[in-house]
């Protein structure tokens, strides 16, 4: 089969229905506006930063990335900090903090540690940074030799995420990455000899001619290293990415059988709770209680998003910047905020939003539901069609209700598993593919 946006049947067919985006070129005093009034005063925020280059394009990867092109990421760069600025303008004095920040890619490890400190000193000049902040960013292999990475942490990064992907050559090599097996082992040893809070390393399973052996093996060798988390991927196929000409054409197999999906997941588990990793989503796993990701905040807010191909959310309004890297930096360089698309979130679908976020997370609190919303979790979800959903589910297996909440089952985990990678599919990956056809359109509907 295909892992694609049209591989999940039923469940494809819900988010269909059930979930409609419409983003709208907006000019510039509307978008301020729109974050003016949307964004909490004297609270806590997340930021997100895309760096979209890479050395090489990977087939498969359905993000926002570009070839490496090094005068125009020193531009890139300097228009991170103009964006910063833009917003550091709009926001002052409403008593915000940032708790976290996250850099995601194209290959964010391309950037040199005093790059990386450029960026978090400009963000502490327009924001207040709490005592205890996260900086963390997504790294390649073989660009984390030990050198850079002391640097790194004295750069103030605190967090890494290695796409280790596989320790099996072959598999590396079909998915077009440019590390190997021998670097994946060297960069996690020079990144255990760091101080850093946490170290995770990213695992692709579903892949061609990937057996269940090859996968165990893989998950075993990824839990032998005295890594924080251990977080597990599908390899998902995009539509506009060469893999899946690749795939239908015969020039790569196609993956495994569906029921394949099932069991790699669920052998994942066992091996990795036999090892002390322990679920703190349904697929990431870890020894302690902290984790590497933005996903609560890129769901329920506030997230602030810099950077081409950006997606933010402030907890009212959603937005994603343009995904052409020179039209972004031309913007900024005017004073503009880059948005190429921006739509309100009205309370209901924050609701929705906040409860499939923390079933993702496996627990949902009634009482962090009222503090969040002001209303009890039935009155307000009994208003929007997830009750449904929520029953089926209930009379699945794969949730259980309690008093003070709900709990996903392991059952559930299986399910939840195979929904949420259909939505990546149909929602994240379907703003981008309608992003790269031009920088500025004025309509994008998902999915």
């Amino acid at each position: 089969m295909i892992l694609d946006k049209n591989a999940f049947g039923f469940r494809g067919y819900i988010i269909r229905k059930a979930f409609k985006a419409n983003f709208k070129f907006e000019d510039q005093k509307t978008i301020g506006k729109c974050i003016l009034e949307t964004l909490p005063e004297n609270g806590d925020i997340s930021v997100y930063i895309h760096f979209p280059f890479c050395r090489s394009l990977c087939p498969a990867c359905p993000y926002v990335r570009y070839l490496y092109d090094r005068s125009l990421v020193e531009k890139y760069v300097e228009a991170i900090k103009m964006e910063i600025a833009l917003y550091g303008k709009l926001l002052k004095d409403r008593g915000i903090s940032i708790s976290d920040i996250h850099v995601g890619g194209g290959t964010p490890s391309l950037l040199s540690p005093l790059q990386y400190r450029g960026i978090l000193n400009c963000l502490s000049e327009f924001f207040d940074l709490k005592s205890d902040f996260d900086y963390g960013i997504e790294a390649n292999p073989n660009d984390v030799n030990e050198d850079y990475l002391f640097k790194l942490r004295d750069a103030g990064v605190n967090k890494l995420s290695i796409g280790v992907q596989s320790f099996n050559d072959s598999n590396l090599k079909m998915l077009g990455r440019i590390h190997n097996s021998n670097d994946n082992v060297k960069a996690i040893e020079n990144a255990l000899k760091v101080d850093f809070k946490l170290i995770n390393i990213d695992m692709m399973y579903f892949l061609p001619n990937q057996s269940l052996d090859n996968w165990i093996n893989d998950v075993k060798l990824a839990t032998e290293f005295n890594v924080t988390q251990v977080t597990l991927y599908p390899l998902l196929i995009v539509h506009y990415r060469p893999m899946y000409k690749l795939m239908m054409n015969g020039k790569i197999p196609k993956q495994p059988e569906k029921k394949v999906f099932k069991i790699m997941y669920s052998e994942a588990i066992r091996v990795l709770r036999g090892r002390d990793f322990l679920p703190i989503r349904y697929y990431s796993f870890s020894r302690t209680s902290r984790e590497y990701s933005t996903v609560e905040r890129e769901m329920v807010g506030p997230l602030i998003a810099f950077g081409s191909g950006g997606m933010g959310f402030t907890g009212g309004c959603e937005y994603v910047n343009t995904c052409f890297p020179a039209e972004y930096i031309k913007t900024v360089i005017d004073n503009r905020f880059p948005i190429a698309g921006l739509r309100m979130v009205d309370v209901k679908e924050r609701a929705i939003r906040y409860v499939q976020e923390r079933l993702g997370a496996l627990k949902l609190s009634f009482q962090d539901f009222k503090n969040m919303f002001n209303e009890e979790f039935h009155s307000l979800i009994g208003k929007t069609g997830l009750k449904y959903s929520l029953y089926i589910d209930k009379l699945l297996g794969n949730i259980k209700t309690y008093s003070w909440g709900i709990e996903l089952t392991e059952k559930g985990m299986f399910a939840r598993n195979w929904s949420g990678w259909a939505f990546v599919l149909l929602v994240p990956c379907g703003i981008v593919e309608k992003y790269l056809v031009e920088p500025w359109p004025k309509n994008v509907i998902v999915p």
